[in-house]
């Protein structure tokens, strides 16, 4: 498998298509470095057969199609009942959404031998995802009037591959508030309303 052993930046651009016959979608894309094309895309329209889920899907022609459903959450899936399978295979993950100091806070990610931790400090600041000696972290750019949103710009550094940028990446379209404090705050309701909503079931 591929990797960096330098440090690599990358800038994904937002983009929205709503043709006529197909659900609309939105997303990020861009050229990762050696790597090349990738795509991160979502349904932004609610689907009542979907029960409440939503998916963020990542394909590239050198990438593991990498799919993450979870209980849709501000127009993205959330953390919430969520599943990461990279080709085909199912990814461990666990978090705290109660939990006070950062470190508890953040998401653990096992997958094929690797362990990951994501956290997400808070607004304004970066999204990183780390394994031992790797290190990809994500921010938001500048927001260019007109466009469907701010861009994702990325810094990788260490023996970087693209499992490790899918997760990163696809992370990008997911509602990942529940892992700053503010966030675990706010959507403690709304962990309480999924849980009655759960049993309803």
């Amino acid at each position: 498998m591929e990797t960096s052993s330098e440090s690599l930046k990358f800038e994904l651009t937002p983009y929205s298509v709503k043709p006529k016959r197909e659900l609309p979608r939105a997303g990020l894309k861009g050229e990762v470095g050696h790597f090349g094309a990738v795509t991160v895309e979502r349904s932004p329209l609610y689907r009542p057969g979907d029960k409440g889920m939503d998916t963020a899907r990542l394909s590239g022609p050198a990438f593991p199609e990498t799919v993450f459903r979870g209980k849709r959450r501000s127009g993205r899936p959330s953390l919430f009942k969520a599943e990461l399978t990279l080709d085909g295979k199912k990814a461990e993950l666990r978090f705290n959404s109660r939990a006070v100091r950062k470190e508890d806070r953040a998401l653990h990610i096992a997958h094929e031998g690797r362990e990951y931790v994501y956290s997400v400090e808070g607004l304004g600041k970066p999204r990183v995802l780390e394994r031992a000696g790797v290190k990809i972290a994500m921010e938001s750019g500048q927001f260019v009037p007109g466009a469907d949103g701010a861009p994702s710009v990325g810094t990788a550094t260490g023996p970087v591959d693209v499992v490790d940028l899918a997760v990163a990446l696809v992370l990008e379209q997911v509602d990942t508030d529940a892992l700053t404090l503010g966030g675990a705050i706010a959507s403690s309701p709304f962990a309480l309303m999924q849980r009655f909503s759960d049993r309803a079931e």
